[in-house]
């Protein structure tokens, strides 16, 4: 554990040097952030300009849930995708030849050998986007609510980094997951309205199948109206699980490897 840890402290320290190189990139990032934000807001705004309240969720509340979608677009944007999305090349090119023979985990450095800094400016959007609108909801959320808001998120981006793994890991024997890609960002856009939006079989899909439930709607069911330890612990639990799972995919995944560099 702490060499990966010392690992992915230079992974950070590297990509901070990467973008001190390139400004504008960081500014360009932001400003595609806060469009992304705006239009999801749009329809927010759209909604609830002829309704006080849907499904129990108030205008307010969906927007804090919006400000929860961004926060976790930006953590993956930063740590997650800049990895899987060069899956691919690794497999095609022989790449990951070089990776399976360093002194580390293969699986660990293909997650998040590259990071993204400037991705963290949509998160922190997010961030404020979160509060504004638990202020204007009203909502006083005490420390056990905060807790548990954090760990769901947690938890979240935890299983949303192994579905979305688990959809790369296919390229091991397809010839590329540039369209299983598509189909993740298409799944996620599913998580900037509440769950209670959805028919119930779209809802359990969404909490246990494809989780995007826990990243959004759930922690802002807990600084809201408050959710319990339940669901809190059903999800550290779906996590331990999810890992576990995708580590045997990963080892059956590189058991059926064959060098593209030979």
């Amino acid at each position: 554990m702490s060499a990966h840890l010392r690992l992915m402290r230079r992974f950070l320290i590297q990509a901070l040097v990467r973008e001190t190189h390139y400004r504008a990139h960081f500014v360009a990032t932001l400003t595609v952030g806060l469009a992304e934000l705006l239009v999801g807001l749009l329809p927010v705004w759209f909604l609830y300009g002829h309704a006080d309240e849907i499904n129990g969720w108030t205008g307010a509340e969906v927007v804090a849930l919006v400000g929860a979608y961004q926060i976790t677009t930006g953590m993956l944007a930063t740590f997650v995708a800049p990895n899987l999305t060069r899956m691919t090349a690794y497999l095609t090119k022989g790449e990951l030849d070089l990776v399976l023979v360093r002194p580390v985990s293969a699986q660990f450095y293909l997650t998040f050998r590259w990071i993204r800094p400037a991705e963290l400016g949509k998160s922190a959007t997010g961030l404020v986007t979160l509060c504004s609108g638990l202020a204007a909801a009203g909502a006083r959320p005490g420390p056990i609510e905060v807790v548990q808001a954090i760990v769901l998120g947690c938890c979240g981006l935890v299983l949303l980094t192994c579905a979305w793994s688990a959809l790369v890991y296919m390229a091991f024997w397809t010839q590329g997951a540039g369209p299983i890609t598509a189909v993740f960002d298409a799944f996620m856009e599913a998580g900037r309205y509440p769950l209670a939006c959805y028919p119930a079989a779209a809802r359990a899909f969404l909490t246990f199948a494809f989780p995007v439930g826990f990243a959004t709607s759930l922690p802002i069911e807990a600084l809201t109206d408050g959710v319990g330890w339940l669901p809190v612990l059903g999800g550290v639990a779906m996590c331990v699980a999810a890992v576990a799972a995708l580590r045997f995919y990963w080892h059956v995944g590189v058991r059926g490897y064959s060098s593209a560099s030979s």
